[in-house]
C-alpha cells in the first residue's frame, strides 16, 4: 500500500506518517516516554463520525506518530509499519459511524491497533513456515547515533521476548494511555491492568539486567 492514499469508504486522505520510524529513522523506545496527551476533542470525533473530511483528516494527523510508534514497538523493525497504520486508519474511518461512545475513541483505536498487530503476527508465523527469511528485506532505517541505536535495538529485542499481552501494556503506557483507557482497550479492569503493568515492567527489567 502506498504511504499516501484515500479511504474508498469516506474519501478522507491518509497522509504519510511523519512520526513513523520508517520516515524519521528513530524507533519508539521505553527509555523516553511521551507525556500523556489529552484525548481528541469530543466535537472532533463526532464531526468525523458524521463524515466531515477535515475532522477525519485531523484525527488521522493527531494519531499518526503515536500509532506508528505503537505498531513499531509491538512488531519490531521488520514490520511494515506504514502499511499497517494505513490499514488501521481505514478501519477506523469505516468503524467511526458505529462507535456508540465517542468519548472512548482513543482506547477503541488502540484496541483496533493491538488486534491488527496480533493478526499480523499470526499471519507472519504461517508465512515464515513456507518463506525463508531474507535479511535483504529488512531495510528500515536505524538511528545514526550508535548509542541510541544500540539502546533502541536492545529494547526492541527484549520487547519481542515478552508475551504480546505484556508488550502491548508496556507500549500503551509509554504512549500515555491512562490505566482506565488501557483497561477499556484490553476489556479488563484498572486493578488488573495496574498489576499486569507492574509485572511486565519487572519482566522487562530482569531481561535487561540479564542482558547486561
Amino acid at each position: 500500500m502506498p504511504s499516501s492514499s484515500t479511504d474508498p469508504g469516506s474519501g478522507a486522505p491518509l497522509q504519510p506518517l511523519p512520526g513513523s520510524p520508517r520516515q524519521a529513522g528513530v524507533p519508539c523506545t521505553l527509555a523516553s516516554p511521551v507525556a500523556p496527551p489529552d484525548g481528541p476533542p469530543l466535537d472532533l470525533v463526532k464531526a468525523a463520525q458524521a463524515g466531515t473530511l477535515s475532522a477525519q483528516s485531523e484525527l488521522i494527523h493527531a494519531y499518526q506518530a503515536r500509532l506508528a510508534g505503537f505498531v513499531y514497538a509491538m512488531l519490531g523493525r521488520a514490520a511494515p509499519v506504514d502499511d499497517l497504520c494505513q490499514d488501521i486508519f481505514i478501519k477506523m474511518l469505516r468503524g467511526l459511524p458505529h462507535l456508540h461512545s465517542p468519548e472512548l475513541f482513543e482506547p477503541w483505536l488502540f484496541r483496533m491497533a493491538r488486534n491488527a498487530c496480533i493478526d499480523h503476527t499470526r499471519r507472519e508465523k504461517w508465512r515464515h513456515i513456507f518463506t525463508p527469511f531474507d535479511p535483504a528485506t529488512d531495510d528500515m532505517p536505524i538511528p545514526v547515533d550508535a548509542e541510541k541505536r544500540d539502546r533502541a535495538e536492545a529494547l526492541l529485542a527484549l520487547l519481542q521476548r515478552l508475551h504480546p499481552r505484556d508488550r502491548s501494556i508496556l507500549i500503551m503506557a509509554q504512549q500515555g494511555l491512562s490505566l482506565a483507557e488501557m483497561a477499556r482497550t484490553c476489556a479488563s479492569t484498572t486493578t488488573a491492568i495496574k498489576t499486569r503493568l507492574h509485572r511486565a515492567r519487572e519482566r522487562l527489567r530482569k531481561l535487561y539486567e540479564k542482558r547486561a
